[in-house]
């Protein structure tokens, strides 16, 4: 017999904010409150399977952030600070006060800006095939993919998510693999332009040394996206990081090794969650 989990969902709310951008987010579940910020391209739905087995135990907000999904897709040029803002206002929105913070890919960039903007309203940090910096090359590699996506919208190679995963997971899934990419094709090509031009370039690296919360970064050794020495990088300017690395996973280690990711984020939670009521 399978067992069914149950769990609370309230209302999909939206909140209005910078700029009279409407964010809309979903919002389960019951506990310490977990939010989860996806990719560039995706929306919240990239974590539904993971969903019943984290809100057993959390209060698990999943957004789509400004230009994805039923969120509004403003006129750029956006800004990462329009993505920390954002998450501010649905934060004080959904009155949640002090948050784990989970971000994969852009949405691990938009993490460490805002643990770094809003050091308060962060109780842990969940770093998933991101990194701290961006290098010149890659730099132009993103501009460029902006300017292709916002005058020619998507070509057949701009939505191939072959590199986003493992060429284990590519070979075995290639179904999943299409589909990863025809969710980007649905996506408005001018706001993933706009998204794509904020995180083109940035430097958190030295500045991470001011973060306190404990930090646990995913990585999967097979990315072909954030290789791994990004990884190292982050977690050495990071005071309490603890770096996982994950075989035979890529950029999409979610999705190609759910039982690791969902395993390691619940433990570092429940760790993170004891140690703060043993302090109370």
């Amino acid at each position: 017999m399978r067992c069914q989990f149950l769990y609370k969902r309230r209302a999909m709310p939206v909140v209005q904010v910078g700029g009279g951008v409407k964010l809309h987010y979903v919002d389960e579940g019951d506990g310490s409150a977990l939010v989860l910020l996806h990719g560039l391209g995706g929306n919240c739905h990239v974590w539904d399977e993971f969903v019943p087995s984290f809100s057993r135990h959390h209060r698990v907000i999943r957004p789509d952030l400004r230009g994805f999904g039923q969120s509004d897709c403003p006129p750029g040029p956006y800004a990462l600070t329009d993505y920390t803002g954002d998450l501010a206002a649905m934060l004080e929105h959904a009155d949640l006060g002090e948050v784990h913070l989970l971000g994969i890919s852009m949405g691990g960039v938009i993490a460490q800006r805002f643990v770094l903007d809003y050091p308060d309203q962060v109780r842990s940090l969940i770093l998933v095939s991101t990194s701290s910096e961006v290098g010149p090359r890659a730099q132009a590699a993103w501009l460029r993919l902006a300017d292709f996506v916002e005058s020619r919208g998507f070509s057949e190679s701009a939505v191939d998510a072959t590199r986003s995963v493992s060429p284990v997971f590519a070979k075995r899934y290639p179904e999943r693999v299409r589909a990863l990419g025809e969710a980007t094709r649905q996506c408005d090509p001018w706001a993933y332009a706009a998204a794509a031009r904020a995180v083109a370039a940035y430097n958190f690296t030295t500045e991470l040394a001011r973060v306190q919360q404990p930090v646990l970064i995913f990585q999967g050794l097979d990315d072909q996206l954030t290789p791994p020495g990004g990884s190292v990088k982050m977690a050495r300017a990071l005071p309490h990081a603890r770096l996982l690395f994950v075989p035979e996973a890529g950029h999409n280690l979610p999705i190609e090794r759910p039982d690791a990711f969902v395993f390691g984020v619940l433990g570092f939670l429940a760790g993170v969650d004891l140690e703060r009521c043993q302090q109370a």
